[in-house]
């Protein structure tokens, strides 16, 4: 989000009436197909029927603000995203100079983070779960990474430090791999989540600066994954519904449980690939269009 509206709203080309009628355009086509395919999914597989409460949740993204997650789970975390960072962008339409954006986005990752799985001790303050902690973090994080890395794009980096950057990349990389796949059990790999993140945050960070001297992640094929993301995440667990009607995943039988996850992988890649080529792309270009954007 910084990275698409960043320039803009720095300019004050874009007002916080722009930024949510362009964050609406870009989340709502999707969240309206995907709660209509859910509905008709649940109602012919009997799996998950909504409420007049989870459905007025969804229609207005406020699923996952309180304690109600509306009838598709997944979609938590679209609400709280579009609140979270329109309340973010208003700090930054506010308060325009870059230190005072630092300082606001960092108190609020410090507050962000007070669960009792983080650094600090778990205090639920009213509306302020764990919920929108996360998304506090994510978005606020994405802000401090795109100021960073507009910082630096002034200066032109040498080879050295190009390879010297590089060589960070891939150690970062590595570290997050074995924290993901590594035994649990091995006291080395208790790494809190809130340091996963942080790790996360600086591979995105060396990767923007460096942009196409790490070859290893600049294939086509990773930049489609990146461009049907949105459509993955809306359309994953329409499909493990579907294969869980179909094959029985859970039991111990190793056969069942393969084929069962990459059955729902091959649905979710085909049906995200068209969604965000005809459904997605379009309707945000549309959108766009009709308010002038």
């Amino acid at each position: 989000m910084s990275y698409a509206y960043g320039k803009k709203i720095k300019n004050g080309a874009m007002g916080i009436m722009d930024f949510a009628l362009l964050r609406l355009g870009r989340l709502y086509p999707l969240i309206f197909i995907g709660s209509i395919m859910s509905i008709l999914i649940g109602f012919l597989l009997w799996v998950r029927m909504p409420d007049l409460n989870s459905i007025f949740l969804n229609l207005f993204l406020l699923q996952g603000i309180g304690t109600n997650f509306g009838f598709i789970p997944a979609f938590w975390s679209i609400g709280v995203e579009f609140w979270v960072g329109l309340t973010l962008f208003y700090g930054i339409l506010r308060y325009k100079a870059y230190f005072i954006n630092f300082l606001i986005v960092l108190a609020l990752l410090f507050f962000a983070y007070g669960g009792k799985d983080s650094l600090f001790f778990g205090i639920d303050v009213g509306a302020i779960n764990s919920r929108i902690r996360s998304g506090l973090f994510g978005v606020g994080a994405g802000v401090i990474i795109y100021q960073i890395y507009f910082y630096f794009t002034h200066y032109k980096l040498d080879n050295l430090t190009k390879k010297s950057l590089t060589f960070m990349f891939y150690l970062l990389f590595v570290t997050m791999i074995m924290y993901i796949f590594g035994s649990k059990s091995i006291a080395v790999f208790k790494v809190k989540e809130i340091y996963a993140l942080i790790l996360a945050s600086a591979m995105i960070l060396l990767g923007a600066l460096l942009k196409n001297q790490c070859k290893l992640f600049c294939a086509k094929w990773q930049s489609w994954l990146g461009d049907i993301s949105y459509s993955v995440y809306v359309y994953h667990f329409l499909a493990i519904w579907i294969i869980r009607s179909m094959i029985d995943m859970n039991n111990n039988d190793m056969f069942n449980i393969v084929c069962g996850h990459l059955a729902v992988i091959a649905i979710v890649l085909i049906v995200s690939h068209y969604s965000s080529k005809y459904i997605e792309k379009p309707a945000y270009k549309w959108f766009r269009a009709k308010i002038g954007r």
